[in-house]
């Protein structure tokens, strides 16, 4: 967990990576939003987890991929949603896996199979995964938890926010990329209302690190004091 600043009358930007990275996805775009203090957290993928959020000071929460989904599941008890100003989702969803209700889900044989040879090498499940994602390059260069990684595709095959969506009050916003392998656009529009996607042509599914630079306009257009919602 880590705070970029100490600026207590500012809204915390609460930013949860996805399935198979960690808190450095989120680098480049911090540095294009140095005024803002953020936290960061780590599911444990490769480290150990942090998962601590504080309560007692607004916070605009963002999620990348499976760290949207992640969100939503702590939303319903989670002492600090009186304090959220609004959920970002960036390549996000609130369900993933498909369901009798939700054919635009992905197959579930394709989470197994991934669960079949992450214990075999975890290594070349992740490479694989990031150049689905629009990298041509392998994950940073740390050793891999794979209960921690098989634990993420159960949440991703089990876990549905779509209520939680639905019965959240306040603002909500997803960015995707029409080119997005592992979240198809129907999968976006089926997630989440046309007022609240906003498309980018290109950049896959790994936005935070293929286009920095438009998730950090996405973001900023939210907070408070820009040009965005809250003006």
């Amino acid at each position: 967990m880590s705070l970029a600043t100490d600026h207590h009358n500012a809204p915390l930007l609460l930013l949860v990576h996805g399935w198979g990275l960690g808190p450095g996805v989120w680098q480049a775009m911090r540095r294009l939003l140095p005024s803002w203090p953020c936290l960061t957290v780590n599911l444990g993928f490769f480290s150990t987890p942090q998962l601590q959020i504080p309560d007692d000071r607004p916070l605009l929460a963002v999620g990348h991929s499976l760290g949207f989904l992640w969100l939503l599941r702590q939303l319903p008890a989670a002492p600090w949603r009186s304090h959220c100003l609004g959920l970002l989702g960036i390549a996000a969803f609130s369900r993933f896996a498909r369901a009798a209700d939700f054919d635009e889900g992905v197959p579930p044989r394709l989470l197994q199979r991934m669960r079949q040879r992450l214990p075999e090498d975890p290594a070349a499940v992740l490479q694989a995964f990031a150049q689905q994602g629009g990298m041509a390059i392998t994950p940073p260069d740390k050793v891999a938890d794979p209960t921690a990684l098989l634990q993420g595709l159960a949440w991703l095959a089990e876990w549905d926010g779509r209520q939680t969506l639905q019965q959240w009050p306040g603002l909500v916003a997803n960015l995707a990329a029409r080119d997005d392998q592992v979240v198809p656009p129907l999968l976006s529009e089926r997630c989440f209302t046309p007022a609240q996607q906003h498309w980018l042509q290109e950049g896959g599914h790994l936005l935070p690190l293929t286009r920095p630079e438009a998730c950090a306009r996405f973001v900023q257009q939210f907070l408070p004091g820009s040009c965005g919602v809250f003006c």
